[in-house]
């Protein structure tokens, strides 16, 4: 998902990691996830994530504050899961082991993206989808569903921040990114028109920018 993103990132000499997550035994807590992330990168890391990714930021600045730069935040929120969204992700979950990624992907594709999106987009993000198998998927969907709550650690955050947000995202509502950015000391919001959740692959030239500006940050 991040290809587009990257690449422009290491054109400008930034030094680049995407780890495999959930990782090979699909581990299903933001609690593994953020240990393999902190054993295989070394020193200070700027850590970027989307939506699910989004939540491991915030288990990283938990566990290792000290090792936390900065961070980028996009199509993501603060808070943890309500009773009732929880007891859909154990629907979700179901369906999955009953009927497969294939049957996920229609209920959920459809929502990913912004009115009139690129269909090779959709394509890819499909391909993307269904090349994770369901157990890797439940494992997300787990670590999703049982993540805690971070609202309270976003005043705590002294480092430089950024938020991006797909205008047009129907999964988690921009309004909820713009609450991030605020509660953030240090961050700043970027909005992406005609992008949905996955900013990403519709808009990566805008999430790649949004990164250098952070790094900038950073380094000042």
């Amino acid at each position: 998902m991040w290809a587009d993103v990257r690449r422009p990132l290491e054109e400008a000499g930034v030094a680049v990691s995407a780890p495999d997550l959930p990782g090979p035994e699909a581990e299903g807590s933001l609690a593994s996830w953020a240990e393999h992330v902190l054993h295989a990168v070394a020193g200070p890391m700027v850590p970027v994530g989307a939506s699910m990714g989004g939540y491991l930021v915030f288990e990283l600045l938990r566990r290792a504050p000290d090792r936390i730069a900065g961070i980028g935040l996009v199509g993501t929120r603060a808070g943890a899961e309500t009773q009732e969204s929880r007891t859909g992700r154990d629907e979700t979950i179901e369906l999955l082991r009953d009927d497969g990624a294939q049957a996920l992907w229609e209920t959920l594709g459809p929502r990913l993206f912004a009115p009139g999106a690129d269909p090779e987009v959709v394509a890819r993000a499909r391909e993307i989808a269904l090349e994770q198998g369901p157990l890797r998927l439940v494992a997300a969907l787990e670590a999703i569903r049982d993540r805690d709550d971070s609202t309270s650690l976003l005043s705590e955050v002294r480092v430089p921040a950024v938020v991006v947000v797909g205008e047009d995202d129907q999964v988690i509502p921009p309004a909820e990114g713009a609450a991030i950015a605020r509660a953030l000391p240090r961050a700043r919001l970027v909005r992406v028109p005609g992008a949905g959740h996955l900013v990403a692959l519709e808009h990566p030239e805008r999430v790649a920018q949004a990164v250098l500006d952070l790094l900038e940050a950073v380094a000042t």
